[in-house]
């Protein structure tokens, strides 16, 4: 296991496998797809056996209904939490664009990554900030990428593997540019996303004082 993965675990971060949605498995087997157009006897009858089926599936695991209905139930203090972390992102962001910018010595061409996606800032980081600074700042854009476009369902369904809490809040989002369609699924704690903003405004004012270092001279006062 990985450092990054071992803190991830600790802060109330765990990917996950997509955990079998029952009853949209269970409409795709057993709903014909033209139930619409026969006759209303047989749809009811189809109903009728679907609700059996329904019923039977569930005997082993009564609660399994009510756990997919919740995990459309998110918290509200979910936005607050989403919006912090977008925040202290972009300003982080912006910090690495500008110090970017400074080191080229040039403020008439647009320096390379000054403005590009986040995955081009940070290579364009790497030949002047410290490693263990871009390394941070590469794993918490790794986890903002799920705050910005994950859907974000209650995440109850969870456990956490080292204190066996549910986790707050399950974020899914579509995986970027593959072959054929794939997803990435991460379970976060409210403490994570609390953690991350702290996170990316901490890298936000070591990349400041570097921006500085430049501006000013290494240990010369402002």
């Amino acid at each position: 296991m990985s450092p990054w993965s071992l803190s991830a675990g600790m802060i109330g971060v765990m990917a996950l496998d997509d955990e079998p949605d029952l009853i949209d498995e269970l409409l795709e087997e057993l709903v014909p797809p033209d139930l619409e157009a026969r006759p209303k006897a047989e749809q009811v009858a189809v109903g009728t056996s679907l609700l059996h089926r329904l019923k039977e599936s569930l005997a082993n695991d009564p609660e399994s209904l009510t756990r997919q209905m919740s995990r459309r139930q998110v918290s509200p203090e979910l936005p607050q939490l989403i919006g912090e972390v977008v925040i202290a992102a972009a300003w982080a962001e912006d910090a690495g664009g500008t110090f970017l910018q400074a080191t080229s010595g040039d403020w008439d061409t647009r320096a390379r990554g000054y403005d590009d996606t986040s995955s081009r800032l940070v290579k364009a980081l790497r030949d002047t900030a410290p490693k263990a600074l871009v390394d941070r700042l590469e794993a918490a854009l790794e986890l903002r990428h799920f705050v910005v476009h994950g859907v974000w369902v209650n995440g109850s369904f969870v456990k956490h593997p080292g204190t066996g809490e549910p986790f707050d809040f399950v974020s899914m989002k579509r995986r970027y540019r593959t072959e054929a369609p794939e997803k990435d699924t991460k379970a976060f704690m409210k403490s994570a996303l609390k953690w991350l903003a702290r996170e990316f405004w901490e890298i936000e004012d070591e990349l400041e004082k570097l921006h500085s270092e430049v501006l000013f001279g290494k240990g010369k006062a402002e």
